[in-house]
């Protein structure tokens, strides 16, 4: 009696729907919503972004390059109010050199004198590492400025400083994996319905075999769950760099230099003021490049992987999965021989085809670049306290990540 009534129930849902795209439709409307979200946090804060203003686009916009702070070095100005700060931070030690001096002048005091001079050169040596930094960030950006001329990458275009284009890597990152997820997750939920179910096969209703198939599922059902956890993972770590970079662009210029100098410029600090120096440059110049990197890398490794939207959509709209087509869900729910072939045939093929995407997103992207990143970025910072005679071991930050 059951069964009749589940066959009726499935009757009744082809007449409903004639044409058996209702699901699909639904599929297609919500990829593109998505679609078109994700495009918005790609472009925040772009004025070329042409996403319709909604919520979620002003959410996407505090990821953008104008909260993360307007001011930033160009090479369109040599003294802007990016460098307001230091300039500031400047006067104030040159004047307490200056009150040291002639303190003691007019106390008549040697050791005044001598100190008054020693940080009178420290002072210059610290003018001379800010200039050091101003060149080096400029000489980026112009490279930077150069390499994207005429070139119609949409990162490129709409982000004419190198770390607005590597926050907008970060982001389109953060929406891929997002797709990616998405995809899997709803693969995920049709193998689930299918590990649920009872199939039967027989001859007539008396005379039917019944079994499960989550035994047989559930390697693969494994595999995907593992999958969407480390997806997860992933996004946050690539949520992390989008903060880092903001942050970055936000208070590089305006609290991590002029901290810098502040503390150079006393004798007690003046190593951790060497040590902040080197690390701020590191940060400021090779990370935002290592992005660029990574984003180079990704264009040539993306062609070797499946695109999730459309494996996905061509996987519904080709088997009827998710339309109510009648003939399929009946012949999916009571005859296994005929649904074993389609299994294998096509949902097995887009399962291993989502999950080596999930692998490559997993691993290349969100472990072994972003290593790589940190590393050199480090390693850069290492080797320039060196060379400000700092002996820093920056590379136990790598234990703690």
């Amino acid at each position: 009696m059951k069964r009749l009534l589940l066959l009726l129930l499935l009757v009744s849902l082809v007449f409903a729907d004639e044409d058996g795209s209702a699901m699909g439709d639904f599929f297609d409307d919500t990829v593109d919503f998505f679609e078109d979200q994700g495009n918005d946090f790609v472009e925040a804060g772009s004025t070329s972004g042409t996403g319709v203003v909604t919520t979620f686009t002003s959410i996407y916009d505090a990821f953008g390059p104008g909260q993360c702070g307007d001011d930033w070095i160009s090479g369109s100005t040599i003294v802007g109010l990016w460098l307001a700060p230091a300039i500031i931070v400047g006067w104030i030690v040159m004047m307490g050199v200056i009150i040291i001096y002639m303190i003691g002048q007019l106390l008549s005091s040697q050791p005044l004198i001598t100190l008054a001079k020693d940080e009178a050169f420290q002072t210059g040596l610290t003018f001379l590492r800010v200039v050091f930094v101003i060149a080096a960030v400029l000489a980026g950006q112009a490279w930077y400025s150069v390499s994207s001329v005429g070139t119609t990458d949409h990162i490129y275009q709409n982000n004419p400083l190198m770390i607005d284009a590597a926050m907008a890597f970060a982001r389109q990152m953060v929406s891929d994996m997002t797709k990616h997820y998405s995809m899997l997750l709803l693969y995920n939920m049709v193998v689930h319905t299918i590990f649920s179910s009872t199939m039967w096969f027989g001859v007539t209703w008396r005379t039917m075999y019944s079994f499960n198939l989550g035994p047989v599922l559930k390697p693969l059902i494994d595999i995907i769950g593992t999958a969407l956890q480390f997806l997860s993972l992933g996004l946050s770590s690539w949520m992390l760099h989008i903060v880092t970079l903001c942050l970055l662009k936000k208070w590089t210029w305006t609290l991590f230099i002029p901290l810098s100098m502040l503390l150079r410029a006393l004798p007690y600090t003046r190593n951790a003021g060497e040590t902040l120096f080197a690390l701020t440059f590191s940060l400021a110049f090779f990370y935002p490049f290592m992005f660029i990197f990574d984003y180079e890398v990704h264009k040539i490794m993306e062609n070797n992987i499946v695109d999730a939207q459309s494996a996905m959509s061509g996987f519904i709209h080709q088997s009827g999965i998710l339309s109510v087509a009648g003939s399929v869900i009946i012949i999916m729910f009571l005859m296994a021989g005929v649904f074993m072939p389609f299994f294998l045939g096509g949902a097995l093929t887009l399962a291993l085809e989502l999950i080596r995407g999930a692998i490559y997103y997993i691993v290349i992207m969100s472990l072994l670049l972003p290593f790589l990143n940190i590393f050199i970025t480090l390693t850069a910072a290492k080797e320039t306290a060196a060379f400000f005679r700092v002996d820093v071991n920056f590379m136990s930050f790598l234990k703690i990540i």
